[in-house]
């Protein structure tokens, strides 16, 4: 029986061990992957910020109508007649609204909003901010994969997962996700919550496996 036990054992850690060495195959793909994005970023980065400041321009004009019943209290929907230009040349934004009547006294409201060659300058300076937002993403997620990847490493050697460089390795695994998911919160994003529970659910998992290691580091002492 006691050998059944032993093989059973043996073939369970053998699958631990392969998946960690496949893990950590994939991980070792992915950090290539992410480096070169990385780089990738930051020369794009460089790239729009060399860029003269008309090396892009925006013209739109942009209109519509709103009609008002007269049926409709003015007090309810009222859009309040504008003209408003900002800017000075060439490079300016025009926001105007036009309120006239119907014969039948509906209100109509005419609005157009006019965008007469914007200068590049903006538009670079975002576009090379995205792209160091983006390298700075994908930088604490290479943080992570590589701290998966001695945690797969370590799994891939192991002949227990209760090992204490398993646990050492989950530890700060876990660890390595928090600048992440604290960094997703700052900037604002929609999956900035979303990643923080995952995170959380991530820790705590870690933690239950580590009271279940110490139970099990137990257990074999008393026997």
């Amino acid at each position: 029986m006691k050998g059944t036990n032993t093989v059973l054992k043996d073939k369970s850690i053998r699958k631990i061990n392969g998946l960690g060495k496949a893990s950590r195959i994939l991980l070792t793909i992915a950090f290539v992957v992410i480096t070169v994005s990385i780089v990738m970023c930051i020369v794009l980065g460089i790239y729009f910020l060399t860029l003269p400041d008309d090396a892009v321009s925006v013209n739109a004009d942009l209109g519509g109508r709103i009609t008002v019943s007269s049926e409709v209290p003015e007090n309810m929907i009222k859009v309040e007649e504008d003209d408003i230009d900002i800017g000075k040349g060439k490079n300016h934004l025009v926001y105007n609204v036009t309120e006239t009547r119907a014969e039948d006294g509906s209100r109509i409201y005419d609005i157009s909003l006019g965008l007469d060659k914007a200068a590049g300058m903006g538009f670079k300076f975002l576009c090379m901010g995205l792209m160091f937002l983006a390298a700075v993403s994908m930088t604490f997620i290479a943080v992570i994969v590589i701290f998966g990847k001695r945690l797969a490493k370590a799994l891939e050697k192991c002949s227990s997962p209760f090992e204490e460089n398993v646990i050492k390795k989950m530890k700060a695994f876990g660890i390595s996700m928090i600048p992440w998911a604290g960094f997703k919160l700052i900037i604002g994003t929609i999956g900035g919550i979303t990643t923080a529970i995952f995170v959380l659910v991530v820790l705590l998992f870690i933690a239950v496996f580590n009271y279940g290691a110490k139970l099990q580091k137990e257990s074999d002492e008393t026997l």
